[in-house]
């Protein structure tokens, strides 16, 4: 299309939405560090706008800046999001691909040193993107950031619909630390579906970071414009494209197959088909382990608690409180041929076997709530695919 078109409403669900902007052109912001170009090229952070803001919202902001200039230097983005109300569903949520792929072009990155981040709608997408598609991803980092697209207060149901509830998508983030920063009295996000997506969080024993602000409402730390502890958190770690572990949480309500955006796939394990998948919030949970890596489950440490206080910015240092929970150093343990699977809800996957550390005919440990069906590709010396069936 040509120009903009505000009148058909934003984006939003799985439904065919193509954005406010609808011409073949579209802008984005880009910020590149002051740094010399390191030999195996910048990292790039995703820096996804607020809802009724658009690209342009970061830049003269420590947000941007400071995220760039960590370390040896990590491009940072922000995408139209093809207008300021898509919630980064379909056309909206194509549009981040489409400007990665464009800085791509231009810059050389280094692909295993990408990070997401984002502000209000921006957080969603956080979570959005990173339940989806966990494998790009090294490290997250929502601010005031709703857990579903619109309003949610537990126990009712988001405003959005229960498809959009990325707390139900979390599993999938079991190889990405976050830190989330909230605030409690925010009048556009509750705190009480805050609470409860860091509940999930603690309840799967994955590595987090929660921090409560205790003074301000939704813009303050926008306004604040201080993010270098989030800076440092997101550091320099780079994604594992091959963990011992995978779990994943197929949601096809976010799938847009004519966008080259749907889903169903996360480090080794692919094909995710689910066994029922009518209704209006469809998902089929897979977790797949392999102890080819001669690798044992990473233990979870205690729930730590504590305070702290945000200072450097344009406000008064802003008090906070602090949930987290960290890893043990994973232990080792004889490598075998062998895979665990657990699946809900799902009838086929498959499995890299390369990738995963085993041949094509290793010893299953398999769980399943319903027939499930699973192959073995890229077997170790070339042989052919092997599939298997269960339950």
């Amino acid at each position: 299309g040509q120009g903009a078109g505000y009148a058909t409403g934003g984006c939003g669900s799985a439904k065919e939405c193509i954005g406010e902007l609808r011409g073949q052109l579209q802008p984005y912001a880009i910020y590149v560090p002051k740094k010399p170009e390191p030999a195996e090229g910048f990292g790039l952070t995703l820096l996804l706008h607020s809802l009724s803001a658009n690209y342009n919202q970061f830049e003269g902001s420590h947000n941007q800046s400071e995220f760039a200039e960590r370390a040896t230097g990590s491009i940072v983005i922000t995408p139209s999001g093809r207008g300021p109300d898509g919630w980064y569903y379909d056309h909206a949520g194509a549009d981040t691909f489409e400007v990665w792929a464009d800085v791509a072009r231009h810059y050389r990155l280094d692909p295993a040193y990408t990070d997401i981040a984002g502000y209000s709608m921006g957080g969603y997408g956080t979570y959005k993107f990173s339940t989806q598609f966990p494998d790009l991803f090294a490290r997250a980092q929502p601010t005031v950031g709703p857990p579903a697209l619109g309003i949610w207060v537990p126990p009712a149901e988001p405003t959005g619909g229960e498809a959009s509830l990325t707390e139900r998508m979390l599993g999938s983030v079991r190889n990405i630390p976050f830190l989330i920063w909230d605030e409690t009295t925010d009048e556009l996000v509750p705190i009480a579906g805050v609470l409860k997506q860091v509940e999930r969080f603690d309840e799967l024993g994955y590595r987090y970071e929660f921090d409560q602000f205790q003074a301000g409402e939704h813009l303050t730390l926008a306004i604040n414009d201080e993010f270098a502890p989030a800076a440092a958190f997101l550091g320099t770690e780079t994604v594992d494209r091959n963990p011992a572990e995978v779990t994943y949480v197929y949601n096809p309500t976010m799938d847009f197959a004519a966008d080259g955006t749907t889903s169903g796939h996360a480090y080794w394990v692919y094909g995710v088909t689910l066994r029922e998948s009518s209704g209006t919030a469809p998902l089929g949970t897979v977790d797949a382990r392999s102890l080819g890596f001669g690798q044992a489950s990473p233990v979870a440490n205690a729930t730590e608690k504590g305070a702290g206080v945000l200072t450097g910015g344009q406000l008064p240092a802003i008090p906070y409180t602090s949930q987290s929970k960290s890893w043990q150093a994973p232990a080792t343990s004889p490598a075998s041929d062998a895979l665990a699977i657990t699946a809900t809800n799902v009838a086929k996957v498959s499995v890299d076997a390369s990738r995963a550390h085993v041949d094509c005919a290793p010893h299953f440990e398999v769980h399943t709530d319903g027939p499930l069906r699973v192959t073995l590709t890229d077997c170790p010396g070339g042989g052919p695919s092997r599939g298997y069936s269960f339950g």
